[in-house]
């Protein structure tokens, strides 16, 4: 579900003195792991020029008797080629196996064919080796001084080109564990439990290989623009293919959630913060008439539901009659247990009027929160940390207060501020930072991007780890 978005543009973040790094160094440091991954890919491209290397003259060798040096020369090019194509792929530019695979074939043709450039340099070389140096080592010359001209023109192509669809996860998870390595050298006290707002690559690596699951937010953290980013929904699943268990708690509605509970690679969304589960359905089999749907559980009983929902609705028609500007979500058709009051989405209200909104629910004896889009409100005491319990009592019959440290949090704003409080692995995507100055409780951590982005970075970090 695809929104247009109305908002205002944050200032970078500014975080309190003595912070032990802000997002300049965050920064810094990503930039030297990534020049560290750079460099070691040049170390593995360059052995596995060596390896190619030695091919090119055992091959050359064996055939210039049968076929001559020149054409002896194409053959053994195109074995030292194949050799270096299966060196990078297994060892230069190694890749998850969640990434969208590419056929063999496919990979090794555009190998080939990228290395032709590298190719015509190497050969130009080669022959004016053979042309200008009369000695009986001048083909061995040629041979090496080919293979280095090329060489820089081969990495360019098989980086940026044959191996570029190894290059996001990859080169993010290598340099997450060069960063832990990093961590652990200077005797960073990652663990220190009195600091937020750190960089996530000061998450210790035992806290996230201890991890059983991910609560996440939805809007802001899975979003970008009111749309789940490919890179959140992939990392939803790789994940969930990693054996832990994922949630998403929102203070979305029920209606619009439905959908999402049955297509993401999710156990469950629970809604309307922490008021309904939605479980996602059981496959549909050949001869079903409908396609499943999504399995709907409830905190409250459908008579507290009907009952609170009447006067709820009450206070939503005030806060639309007496606050200027102030209108419901557009998604309110879909809510069962709480309202909610567009303030980001398709329109927008300033602070004054946000602030306005909350003292007029709460003074109706609501609950109140403000999300990185919506001021939502609600009677009873259920907010997304009960939900957080409530659902792992009701899927795995656990207690979440015995294994709070085995669970992370990924959130943006100010109605996950509790879950901020409460998890020691609890996340911030970097927009949060806009909510800084209102937030009681701050995350550990911070990703370095935003949204959509900044969840698939800390779920790159879980999964480096394991």
């Amino acid at each position: 579900m695809r929104a247009s978005r109305c908002r205002t543009q944050a200032d970078p973040p500014a975080f309190a003195a003595g912070s032990p790094m802000t997002f300049k160094s965050h920064a810094t440091a990503g930039a030297s792991a990534a020049r560290h991954r750079l460099l070691l890919q040049l170390a593995r491209f360059g052995a596995a020029g060596v390896a190619g290397l030695l091919v090119d003259l055992a091959v050359l060798f064996v055939l210039a008797p049968l076929l001559g040096w020149y054409a002896g020369r194409v053959i053994s090019f195109l074995a030292a080629a194949s050799t270096t194509w299966w060196f990078n792929r297994r060892f230069t530019f190694t890749t998850t196996a969640a990434r969208p695979a590419m056929p063999v074939w496919h990979e090794y043709t555009r190998y080939i064919g990228s290395m032709l450039g590298g190719a015509a340099a190497n050969y130009t070389v080669y022959v004016l080796a053979l042309h200008f140096v009369a000695a009986p080592w001048a083909p061995a010359l040629g041979v090496m001084l080919g293979s280095l001209a090329g060489m820089s023109l081969n990495f360019v192509a098989a980086r940026y080109f044959v191996f570029a669809h190894a290059l996001p996860e990859a080169a993010a998870l290598e340099a997450v564990a060069e960063a832990d390595a990093e961590i652990e050298a200077e005797g960073r006290a990652a663990s220190d439990t009195t600091v937020s707002m750190q960089p996530l690559r000061a998450w210790p690596v035992e806290a996230r290989r201890g991890l059983i699951g991910v609560f996440t937010d939805i809007d802001d953290t899975l979003t970008t623009d009111g749309a789940i980013t490919p890179d959140a929904l992939k990392a939803l699943g790789d994940l969930k293919a990693a054996g832990l268990r994922v949630v998403a708690i929102t203070g979305r509605p029920v209606g619009w959630s439905e959908p999402f509970a049955a297509a993401w690679p999710i156990d469950a969304i629970v809604a309307e913060n922490g008021a309904v589960a939605l479980l996602p359905p059981p496959p549909w089999r050949p001869g079903d008439m409908q396609h499943p749907v999504a399995s709907k559980r409830y905190l409250q009983d459908a008579a507290t539901r009907a009952t609170r929902f009447a006067r709820m609705q009450k206070v939503l028609a005030r806060i639309e009659r007496e606050i200027p500007g102030a209108r419901r979500a557009t998604d309110s058709a879909g809510r069962e247990t709480d309202i909610a009051i567009d303030h980001s989405e398709f329109t927008h209200l300033d602070e004054a009027r946000i602030d306005a909104v909350t003292a007029l629910m709460r003074a109706e004896g609501m609950t109140a929160t403000v999300s990185s889009i919506h001021v939502n409100g609600w009677y009873g005491d259920n907010d997304k940390l009960s939900g957080a319990r409530w659902i792992v009592r009701e899927l795995w019959d656990g207690s979440l207060d015995a294994e709070m440290d085995r669970w992370a949090y990924v959130g943006d704003s100010t109605n996950d501020q509790v879950m901020f409080g409460a998890f020691a692995n609890a996340i911030g995507v970097a927009n949060v930072a806009r909510f800084v100055p209102k937030l009681a409780h701050l995350p550990r951590y911070v990703t370095q991007g935003e949204r959509g982005a900044g969840f698939a970075e800390a779920a790159r970090a879980v999964l480096a780890a394991r």
